[in-house]
């Protein structure tokens, strides 16, 4: 990991003491000699991470998934300050976070670069998710009917609330509420899991980084929600195909040095 010269805090308002850490680790950094750039609005602005060396983000999970695409473009570490709830992203604590901070600015952390997925809309539209990519039907109480093809492979036809294309970091979140499993976050393949399937034998498949998905609609009446990462990506009438796969792209998050997932898993999940 380069030397940190220029370090950009996020801070999400929404969540208690949010801000008022966002201030320490400004004065505590700039202490050190490094330069800091703030924000303390939620969205922050389009180029907030442009000419960065690394990017604190204080919130939850969600919190740290907006900054993603941003941290894609400009390559810039990302590592999560948690005033959310889980923090399966957000991996250091807000207690003693100063400490945290320093550790980070001498190196003593680790560099992870995480599977990413993308998607395309008819129209040319390209997003990017660390998470999950949802496809369901717009109105809860309707089922979808949804086809689910790799080029000239036809997969299978699933009426269900919706499918769930998740990474292996995502594996831990809509994935797994929905009965699909655990996927170690070093894994090169995505899963497909189906929300609430009619069929109750349709389960999660698991693919490798080179099998491209093509999702298709197949009842025009029902309107169907597009989500990235949980972000509205599009309302459909229906907006398929969607194209999906594993992105070129990854990401790169900052943990601290000698963190395990599966401890991680233990402790949040008792498992």
């Amino acid at each position: 990991m380069k030397a940190i010269r220029h370090l950009t805090l996020v801070a999400n308002p929404t969540k208690p003491r949010a801000l008022e850490l966002c201030a320490a680790l400004a004065a505590a950094a700039r202490a050190t000699g490094i330069h800091v750039t703030t924000h303390t609005t939620y969205p922050p602005p389009p180029d907030a991470l442009a000419h960065c060396d690394a990017c604190a983000v204080l919130g939850g999970d969600g919190t740290l998934l907006g900054l993603v695409p941003q941290a894609v473009a400009h390559q810039v570490p990302l590592f999560g300050i948690n005033r959310g709830k889980l923090g399966f992203l957000a991996h250091y604590p807000s207690e003693n976070v100063t400490e945290s901070l320093h550790a980070v600015l001498r190196g003593d952390c680790q560099i992870v670069h995480r599977t990413l997925l993308q998607c395309r809309t008819p129209g040319g539209q390209r997003a990017i998710a660390l998470n999950d990519i949802v496809v369901k039907a717009h109105h809860h109480a309707h089922m979808a009917r949804l086809r689910v093809r790799t080029q000239d492979t036809h997969i299978n036809t699933y009426r269900c609330d919706g499918l769930i294309v998740t990474t292996p970091t995502g594996s831990t979140a809509y994935n797994l509420s929905a009965g699909g499993p655990l996927i170690d976050p070093a894994a090169d393949v995505f899963a497909l899991t189906p929300i609430c399937p009619h069929t109750l034998t349709d389960r999660t498949l698991i693919f490798p980084r080179d099998t491209p998905l093509t999702l298709d609609a197949l009842d025009p009446q029902t309107p169907l929600h597009i989500a990235v990462d949980g972000i509205t990506l599009a309302h459909a009438q229906p907006r398929l195909p969607l194209d999906i796969s594993l992105a070129e792209e990854k990401i790169p998050l900052i943990q601290p040095r000698g963190f395990s997932h599966f401890e991680l898993l233990r402790s949040k999940l008792h498992l």
